[in-house]
């Protein structure tokens, strides 16, 4: 699995919530992300994981904005 290179964008500091919910086959890309509207993923297209068998796959993710000086 490939989150660590997922590019996020917010305006916002602190931590905010995402998840991620795919079902299997196939790829899981960025776009398959669910996040809040204050949340902008940079590229939809980035590969996350590939399944290869006909299972649901959740993921809850956190991030956190730290502020800038």
């Amino acid at each position: 699995m490939n989150l660590k290179e997922i590019g996020l964008r917010s305006n916002l500091y602190g931590t905010c919530g995402a998840f991620i919910c795919a079902r299997g086959p196939g790829y899981v890309t960025a776009q398959d992300i669910i996040s809040p509207p204050s949340v902008e993923i940079v590229d939809n297209t980035q590969h996350i994981a590939r399944l290869t068998e006909p299972i649901d796959l959740c993921i809850g993710l956190q991030n956190r904005e730290e502020s800038r000086i």
